[in-house]
């Protein structure tokens, strides 16, 4: 197959997917025009929209798939879509949360506020039912985000997050170690619930020894070179699921520290290895942890194994591929 991603990545999904894709032979190409201190760079080109549309042309001509991303497309207005369905050429939208939690349904299904999303409600539903005009298949992360476009698209298939596991070496945090390093990378401190973190920390200062860091507006690759010293890493703790960050901290091998909804929960496998916490009660939580070193070690185990078995790239390239077989 010949496919285009574009034209934003997330969480460097799209590198991480294409590189893969290339290896089981397909012919696909990643073009990302959104660019930000995290600097993702592996498996994608990194361009803008002017020189993408040098080659729209070529790719109209010859890709069999476009993949498309965050409700973004080519052209303002999505006016390259229905070009695209004229031509015949298969169309998904990967949508990551972001774009689409209209802010009526978040006070509806989340027990904690979010900040705004990019866009009003109106503005989401708008885009929604344009695109599911044309667009047949939507793909998302998990059931947090299936809830808000599943009334839209015809099909909405849950694939998980892709982590290039074997390329991460686990570093389980140490039986002997009783100054645990905990370590918190928010990425949007309003959206990962940063301020429940500190306050938290704040609590428990003085109850046990740890050392805390805040890791923020670094690039992915000196972030993740951070991650393998820590032992206990706390990700997001309003939205209800679970992110990246957590992927990528529990194939080192790491405790994670994440809030699950509860109606988000029976959708994950039952050995979902996050130890959960709210913002009400991340303090004890987190001290459980931090007097327990056994327990930091066995939940790190357990946290590669789950991420060996549902996250790695090789098992979620092959449900993506079936994905687009039935485009």
């Amino acid at each position: 197959m010949k496919i285009v991603h574009a034209p934003t990545e997330i969480a460097g999904q799209m590198g991480i997917l294409t590189q893969q894709l290339r290896k089981e032979g397909h012919k696909v190409a990643g073009f990302n025009g959104f660019h930000t201190f995290l600097n993702y760079k592996e498996g994608i080109i990194n361009t803008d929209g002017f020189e993408v549309l040098k080659e729209f042309q070529f790719l109209l001509d010859n890709v069999d798939i476009f993949h498309f991303y965050n409700s973004n497309t080519f052209l303002t207005d999505f006016i390259d879509i229905p070009m695209l369905k004229a031509k015949g050429k298969k169309l998904v939208m990967h949508h990551w949360g972001s774009d689409v939690r209209k802010d009526g349904m978040v006070k509806e299904l989340n027990p904690y506020p979010l900040p705004p999303t990019y866009y009003t409600d109106e503005e989401i539903d708008k885009q929604l039912t344009f695109l599911s005009q044309y667009i047949d298949v939507a793909i998302v992360q998990d059931y947090e985000v299936y809830q808000y476009v599943k009334d839209y698209y015809k099909k909405v298939f849950i694939l998980p997050l892709a982590c290039n596991v074997d390329d991460i070496q686990p570093a389980y945090p140490l039986v002997t170690n009783n100054n645990p390093l905990i370590i918190h990378a928010p990425t949007n401190r309003e959206f990962k619930g940063s301020d429940y973190v500190e306050a938290a920390i704040e609590k428990i200062q003085g109850k046990a020894p740890f050392t805390y860091q805040v890791l923020e507006k670094v690039s992915h690759e000196t972030a993740m070179q951070t991650y393998m010293s820590s032992d206990i890493i706390i990700d997001q703790l309003l939205c209800g699921s679970y992110g990246m960050l957590s992927v990528e901290a529990m194939a080192m091998g790491k405790p994670v520290v994440a809030y699950i909804r509860d109606d988000i929960k029976s959708h994950f496998p039952a050995d979902l290895p996050i130890v959960q916490a709210t913002p009400d009660n991340l303090d004890e939580v987190l001290l459980n942890l931090i007097q327990n070193p056994t327990l930091r070690n066995q939940i790190g185990i357990a946290s590669r194994a789950y991420v060996e078995k549902n996250h790695s790239v090789k098992n979620v390239v092959d449900e993506l591929i079936k994905i687009y077989e039935q485009l």
